[in-house]
């Protein structure tokens, strides 16, 4: 007995590198099987927009199912080709090849990396979409540091325990303002020694529409890049409202007060 427990102990001992390298050879299989299989399963098993954003796509840079945002609502563009499936192949060339024009003259860029398969899916996704546009926002009514009266359609401020702290989004705005903007425009907004102050940009007529357009596309002439694909709509939102709040002279220089205080 004795003798027969060393053999099998050994004889274990001997197949053991054979069984990790064939565990090794599983293991790598595996991951390469997961891997395809969380590529194809974007052109597969996407069931929700919120599933484009987790494969990487980028296209809540530039649009969003009910409001305009860069390009137009997806619910605009299935009204525009009147939920036609017929139109499909027609949409989804457009989304891998880009086009301009027919929602006016901001370029829709090609996207030649979506696959066609993943383009027809698209397309028959946007063209099932129905409901209304979002509503317009409530006005929100604030003074400034001399004491004027301003509107906007977002909030600033918001009462915590109390005390008046800026909202997330604002707080958030200014965070990412000041780890990325603030390298070209400076700190706090006030401009910079290679872009302008983008306070003045908001006053001298600037909307949120083109706001979106140049920060999302970029102006490679000048040097600025586009944040598409680096942001995606709600971020830089977030962004455009402490910028707006700045040149609203609501926000002083610096960190505004926040929930984390």
């Amino acid at each position: 007995m004795h003798l027969a427990g060393k053999s099998d102990s050994g004889h274990l001992g001997r197949k053991e590198p054979s069984r990790l390298r064939r565990l090794g050879v599983l293991l790598t299989v595996a991951l390469l099987v997961s891997s395809i299989w969380t590529q194809s399963a974007a052109q597969d098993e996407l069931t929700s927009p919120e599933q484009l954003m987790s494969h990487g796509f980028d296209c809540f840079s530039c649009h969003a199912i009910d409001k305009e945002i860069v390009g137009p609502a997806w619910i605009t563009i299935a009204d525009r080709y009147h939920h036609d499936r017929a139109k499909v192949p027609l949409l989804a060339a457009k989304i891998r090849d880009g086009s301009v024009g027919d929602f006016g003259k901001v370029p829709m860029p090609a996207h030649p990396d979506i696959s066609q398969k993943l383009a027809t899916y698209l397309a028959n996704y946007i063209l099932s979409l129905n409901g209304a546009l979002a509503r317009p926002p409530q006005k929100y009514t604030y003074k400034d540091a001399a004491s004027r009266q301003v509107t906007l359609d977002f909030p600033v401020f918001e009462d915590y325990h109390g005390h008046q702290v800026v909202t997330k989004d604002v707080f958030a705005g200014f965070e990412k303002y000041n780890s990325y903007c603030f390298r070209c425009h400076g700190f706090d907004a006030v401009g910079g020694e290679y872009a302008p102050d983008l306070r003045k940009s908001l006053e001298n007529g600037m909307n949120k529409h083109q706001f979106f357009v140049v920060s999302m596309e970029g102006r490679p002439a000048k040097g600025m890049p586009g944040w598409a694909g680096f942001f995606d709509a709600d971020e830089l939102n977030q962004i455009y409202e402490y910028i707006v709040a700045r040149a609203a002279n609501l926000l002083p220089p610096g960190r505004p007060p926040s929930r984390s205080d």
